[in-house]
């Protein structure tokens, strides 16, 4: 079985930033494929949930980098 790593144990004592790093990787994978999605046609309420997704993408990011400048002060 796989072993996963939590966001926040990425976050917590890494003065080099590789965790952030990583996470915001995958933010940007997750943004990229949802964005080609969108692209590639959506019904009205499929595009609706696609901007959610993409909203919650972002707020992701947002609280990582600020867990991530709370962790590591």
């Amino acid at each position: 079985m796989m072993e996963m790593e939590s966001a926040f144990d990425m976050l917590a004592e890494d003065p080099s930033g590789q965790g952030l790093r990583q996470l915001r990787e995958e933010l940007f994978e997750m943004r990229t494929d949802v964005k080609r999605a969108m692209d590639a046609g959506m019904t009205s309420d499929e595009m609706a949930v696609a901007r959610q997704v993409m909203a919650a993408v972002d707020s992701a990011e947002k609280v990582a980098e600020r867990v991530y400048d709370t962790l590591n002060r």
